[in-house]
């Protein structure tokens, strides 16, 4: 990515799999990571005690290895309310899944509901809302509502 100015590559820094950027705060830069929130980066900062404000590029090696070990594991600082997997159908346990183990985890999930053929199964596999919302007038972009209206003939 070049910069404005004087056209120099800016630097990166690795967390997690991740390339971040190495100007943003520290907050928002592990905010960028997949499977992470603003408000679980700052529990991260808080549980670490490091200043939310730092720069990621001004971060020391044994800083960014603390972060790497706590994110992939922060069931042990963290309430049960802030995972994104309480409860996981195969181990029965509270877990965190970030980045690739997030994507891997959501397509077990959508081959489990394939198998049990519910009603909830159909709905994700025709790419339809799941939880009661309206669909006349809003999600317009799914693909098969865009299909039914071609195959009514669109628009005039």
């Amino acid at each position: 990515m070049a910069a404005k100015d004087d056209n120099k590559v800016a630097s990166y820094v690795r967390i997690m799999g991740t390339d971040l950027v190495s100007n943003a705060t520290l907050v928002f830069g592990l905010a960028k990571i997949k499977g992470i929130s603003y408000m679980f980066a700052n529990a991260t900062c808080v549980a670490l005690s490091l200043n939310k404000l730092t720069k990621i590029g001004e971060l020391s090696e044994s800083q960014i290895e603390k972060i790497e070990e706590f994110l992939s594991n922060p069931e042990k600082n963290l309430p049960t309310w802030m995972l994104n997997a309480q409860k996981d159908v195969q181990t029965g346990k509270n877990l965190h899944f970030i980045a690739k183990d997030l994507d891997y985890n959501e397509l077990q999930l959508r081959r489990r509901y394939a198998k049990t053929k519910s009603y909830k199964a159909q709905r994700i596999k025709a790419r339809l809302t799941v939880r009661g919302q309206r669909t006349k007038s809003n999600f317009r972009r799914s693909k098969t509502l865009a299909a039914m209206k071609a195959k009514q003939g669109g628009r005039k």
